[in-house]
């Protein structure tokens, strides 16, 4: 069961956000699970309606003009929406990425996995720990 009611994935790859979205709706089929193109995009939305604000964020790393950790900066900036846990979520994570992330406020990172059933098993596992 997870802890979280809506997700906002934040990814630039249309094909990553529904392989993303069907790994949601296969662990946790009560999670709504909105997605953003970009970093605009979400902090639009995350600064827009405050009833659909989610509970948790997943951020992709590595996405053009606002990268993920930009992002993640600009999202603790903000009193009304930085505490909200933000999973980074990436194909790779350097050292110094790591470290930054965990800098700025990241509550975890996630390599994004190749195979679906490996996807289902990262989910199940962030969403039901309390970050």
């Amino acid at each position: 069961m997870s802890l979280y009611r809506t997700i906002l994935l934040v990814d630039d790859d249309v094909e990553d956000q529904e392989i993303f979205m069907d790994a949601v709706s296969e662990v946790a089929p009560t999670v709504h699970c909105l997605c953003a193109n970009d970093g605009d995009a979400a902090l639009t939305l995350l600064t827009g309606n405050t009833l659909a604000r989610p509970d948790i964020l997943f951020i992709d790393l590595n996405m053009p003009r606002m990268n993920g950790k930009q992002v993640l900066q600009e999202l603790k900036k903000r009193r009304d929406i930085n505490n909200i846990p933000v999973i980074m979520y990436s194909t790779f994570f350097g050292e110094q990425d790591i470290e930054e992330i965990t800098a700025e406020g990241a509550a975890h990172h996630m390599i994004k996995p190749t195979r679906f059933a490996d996807l289902c098993s990262a989910l199940s596992y962030i969403l039901t720990t309390p970050w």
